[in-house]
């Protein structure tokens, strides 16, 4: 039987990104989540796509949707709440993996439960037999592409590794509930930064950074990020690594007068559920900005390089198109390329890992995002 990609949550905002792009690419994935009427309809609308029901609540059903050698692509969060499921049944089928989590601290479980294997006869025998790519999406690609790219260049040199996230042409209204969700459960969780060659707590409250975007300056505040989990192994030179969201780039002031207030309601779930419905009325009934509003927007990573006296040794910008169709691309093209055996990676790893830096390079140009001058981020 060929392999098939099945992608689960496929009628939610982000999940019909990816059954989009995907069948844009000539793939036919099958369509897969808890309501099979709605699933019947995005099928019928896509010239008539293969249709599986599953429930997180019944784990043998989201097992049954792979088979070894197939490609699990699930969009189902928060993932530190829901996403273990569907990440244990493709391992334990033996299929390939693939998430759109922004949430570090699920990865990073995941990596402990699946570590890295090499796809040789040492591998342990109860290694998983699939690749592995969580939060292959706007989280968090477009850093690891770039600051790659910037390492690499920078040699020996590099000390500190900077990335900022911007949406140049968003607002606040060109969020999915989805996000929302996640940035206020987020906000309410210590995290970790790559400080001195070691995980580092630099405590509850980030800090912010200035970028150079398209000339001016922009704020941005210290997130998680993917990138302090899978570039230290490629790029051992360099000390730190921090990660930014800049997409509001709010006044200094203003930003940080708004942390707490935001963190007490990410960590409160009567909060999280007073919230559900105001982030409902302000993403609308396509639960995310719409195809004209994604249209007005971009998305841009950069990456700075600092050596020991903190001058730039190296800075490398990537733009894309809007995040969440940059994220259905993403999702699409990863599964693509590990459909076709272009990854021999087993195990939790990042796109660099998986693909190597020339790979990846061709995977985002794919996907629509590529490498532009300081000049050219829209």
């Amino acid at each position: 039987m060929n392999a098939r990609v099945v992608v689960f949550g496929a009628t939610g905002y982000t999940g019909r990104l990816v059954v989009e792009s995907l069948v844009e690419r000539g793939v036919r994935p099958v369509l897969a989540g808890r309501r099979e009427r709605p699933l019947n309809q995005l099928a019928c609308t896509l010239g008539g796509l293969d249709v599986r029901t599953a429930d997180l609540a019944e784990p043998d059903s989201v097992r049954a949707l792979v088979s070894e050698g197939d490609v699990l692509v699930t969009t189902v969060g928060p993932f530190e709440r829901l996403g273990d499921v569907a990440a244990d049944a493709a391992a334990a089928q033996g299929a390939h993996y693939l998430d759109s989590t922004g949430e570090v601290g699920f990865v990073r479980r995941l990596q402990e439960r699946y570590p890295a294997a090499s796809d040789d006869a040492s591998a342990p025998g109860d290694a998983p037999r699939g690749t592995m790519l969580p939060a292959f999406g706007y989280d968090y690609v477009p850093g690891i592409l770039a600051g790659s790219l910037a390492l690499e260049r920078a040699g020996n040199r590099a000390e500190t590794l900077r990335v900022g996230y911007f949406a140049p042409g968003a607002g606040p209204t060109g969020l999915s509930g989805g996000t929302m969700t996640t940035m206020l459960e987020e906000l309410s969780k210590p995290f970790l930064v790559w400080r001195d060659h070691r995980w580092q707590k630099p405590g509850r409250m980030p800090r912010q950074h200035t970028f150079t975007v398209d000339g001016a300056k922009r704020n941005a505040v210290m997130v998680p990020g993917t990138e302090i989990v899978f570039l230290p192994e490629a790029f051992p030179e360099v000390a730190n690594i921090e990660v930014f969201n800049g997409w509001f780039s709010a006044p200094g002031p203003v930003m940080k007068a708004a942390l707490p207030a935001m963190a007490v309601a990410g960590s409160s779930s009567l909060a999280r559920k007073a919230l559900g419905k105001g982030i409902t009325a302000l993403t609308g009934s396509e639960g995310g900005p719409s195809a004209s509003e994604r249209a007005k927007s971009s998305s841009l990573a950069v990456a700075v390089v600092t050596d020991s006296r903190g001058e730039t040794v190296s800075e490398v910008r990537v733009a894309g198109p809007n995040v969440y169709t940059l994220t259905g691309h993403l999702l699409a093209a990863g599964a693509e390329h590990v459909l076709k055996g272009r990854s021999w990676a087993r195990g939790v790893v990042g796109p660099l890992q998986a693909f190597g830096l020339e790979g990846l390079v061709e995977l985002c140009a794919s996907a629509g995002l590529r490498e532009v001058s300081p000049g050219a981020a829209r």
